[in-house]
């Protein structure tokens, strides 16, 4: 039974290695056409999957300055640094944060960020609407996404302006999350708190603007090109309308530059 069983087994198995093997050109036609349906439906999905983690890992770096810059606020009554009370481009700003924050990298506002963990600071003065110096009331931070955007920051206890011939209002663009078509948004309200905003790449080879390029972006995504504000349409410069209340907010509207 067994000899006869392998008997069989030995005749099936000449068969197939004596048989020419191989693709013909339509087999191999429909396989690349397979093989290219699949890739432009995975490979998208997993690139902007990939990019919204790289996003994600620049955002929980700004969240972590934040906290650190509201526990300075806390300990001091503004942002400005602990040893010589400098507000703007301090060189020490950084260090306090790196004190209370040893997780993330704080450099100054004149140093650009250059990956996640690497956060650009600065502290600013605020404005009453009569023109009046409030102190160092608000507060900067950047950090650019291995996705290539900037991410942006801003955070404000008191104050109606960033300057004092009120030219740059602290203000929000309008909320976006709301489910609610009956509810209406406000419109550019001066508000203070956490804001937030982004600049994305936005170069084509079709028009060969660069202007939102790569390069251009890691050049600004520094505290003091972002925290010195606008008030109108600057290449990759956040105007101060131009912050939203939440991350969410700003990938659902924002234009990521006003260039």
């Amino acid at each position: 039974m067994n000899s006869a069983f392998t008997r069989i087994v030995k005749k099936a198995t000449a068969k197939i290695m004596n048989r020419e093997s191989g693709f013909t050109l339509t087999e191999l036609a429909i396989s690349m056409l397979v093989v290219s349906i699949l890739a432009s439906v995975v490979v998208p999905s997993f690139l902007g999957a990939r990019n919204n983690a790289y996003d994600k890992e620049a955002q929980a770096s700004l969240s972590a300055v934040l906290k650190a810059a509201d526990i300075l606020y806390a300990n001091q009554g503004d942002f400005s640094d602990a040893s010589t009370a400098q507000c703007g481009d301090s060189a020490q700003l950084p260090a306090d944060i790196q004190k209370i924050e040893p997780g993330v990298d704080a450099v100054a506002a004149s140093s650009s960020s250059t990956n996640p963990q690497v956060v650009s600071v600065q502290a600013a003065q605020t404005w009453s609407s009569n023109s009046e110096l409030l102190g160092c009331q608000a507060f900067y931070a950047t950090a650019l996404s291995r996705s290539g955007s900037c991410w942006i920051v801003r955070f404000t206890v008191e104050g109606k302006f960033l300057s004092s011939d009120t030219t740059l209002p602290i203000q929000l663009a309008t909320p976006l999350n709301t489910q609610n078509a009956a509810v209406a948004t406000w419109t550019l309200l001066q508000v203070n708190g956490k804001a937030f905003a982004y600049i994305r790449g936005r170069s084509t080879g079709a028009d060969a603007d660069n202007t939102n390029g790569l390069a251009a972006i890691g050049t600004a995504c520094k505290a003091s090109t972002q925290g010195t504000g606008s008030v109108s349409s600057t290449a990759n410069v956040i105007k101060s309308t131009e912050f939203y209340t939440s991350w969410k907010d700003v990938q659902a509207g924002a234009n990521g530059s006003n260039s």
